[in-house]
């Protein structure tokens, strides 16, 4: 990984050509995102913006002619979030963005291709069918706003981590230490706590086609809860086995996703990592 940042951070053509063909080959994009990302958050938003506008191109052809989106929803995505990180130095403030980002284009695609949906939604019905087949009454009626609510929560989750990805890349070579420090103090505010929040019952009350929007709220705070875990245990010096049993019970234990979320949201105003001693990894 590190070589290919290097290779990357060679010049224009290199951080191009990892974009483009990252992105083109799809199972990869997010490292092409990732790549182009890398060489904005360095040099800054004109060499940026000029990776990202060539990475459009096969993004845009991916979504045109291979009909999938995610690449072009992905790039876009990631770039408004680095925007924001790399003006504000705050993760919060950032994916806040991704979400924004995540909830605009699951409305575009309801407002201006409900075709496109309708399309994807044929494509899996054979699936569906044979899973209600096998479990009646456990899976619900698909719509096509599930359909764009899919889109939108991979927006918000893959646009994030190609941003995460890119300022490792970052950290590695030019700030060892750096992104895992700001992944142990990752935060949301109170504000941004209270305006998620707002969002997600809101659209949870609105139900019909946007009952699934609201996971897109979720993913910031299940974020900042996953930073808040690593940051408690980076503090106490409890070593990566710690982290390993958590994202096993994780796993295990479903109810540990609400206490997590909740923790998350504690956290926000009382600041529990704050609260800690610093102890050395044994």
């Amino acid at each position: 990984m590190r070589a290919l940042a290097e290779f990357v951070m060679k010049g224009r053509l290199q951080a191009v050509a990892v974009a483009g063909l990252g992105i083109g080959t799809l199972i990869f994009a997010w490292v092409g995102v990732a790549a182009a990302i890398l060489v904005l958050l360095r040099k800054g938003v004109t060499e940026g913006a000029y990776v990202v506008f060539w990475a459009l191109l096969p993004a845009i052809a991916v979504a045109t002619i291979g009909a999938d989106v995610g690449p072009l929803t992905m790039l876009l995505g990631a770039f408004a979030t680095a925007l924001v990180l790399r003006s504000t130095e705050q993760w919060a403030s950032a994916l806040s963005m991704a979400v924004a980002v995540g909830l605009f284009s699951a409305l575009l695609l309801t407002q201006f291709a409900n075709g496109y949906l309708v399309s994807l939604l044929e494509l899996v019905q054979p699936m569906l069918q044979s899973m209600r087949a096998s479990a009646p009454g456990a899976l619900p009626v698909i719509t096509t706003g599930d359909v764009a609510a899919l889109i939108g929560v991979s927006t918000v989750l893959w646009s994030t981590l190609a941003v995460m990805l890119a300022r490792w890349w970052q950290s590695l070579l030019y700030n060892p230490g750096g992104f895992r420090l700001e992944m142990w103090q990752l935060r949301l505010s109170p504000t941004i706590t209270i305006g998620l929040v707002a969002v997600m019952l809101l659209l949870s009350k609105v139900g019909g086609d946007y009952r699934f929007w609201a996971v897109m709220c979720v993913m910031p705070i299940v974020i900042a809860g996953l930073a808040l875990v690593h940051g408690v245990v980076g503090r106490l010096g409890l070593g990566r086995v710690w982290i390993i049993v958590f994202y096993v019970a994780l796993l295990i234990l479903q109810p540990l996703w609400v206490v997590l979320i909740l923790a998350a949201i504690v956290d926000s105003w009382i600041d529990i990592r704050r609260r800690l001693p610093v102890r050395p990894t044994p």
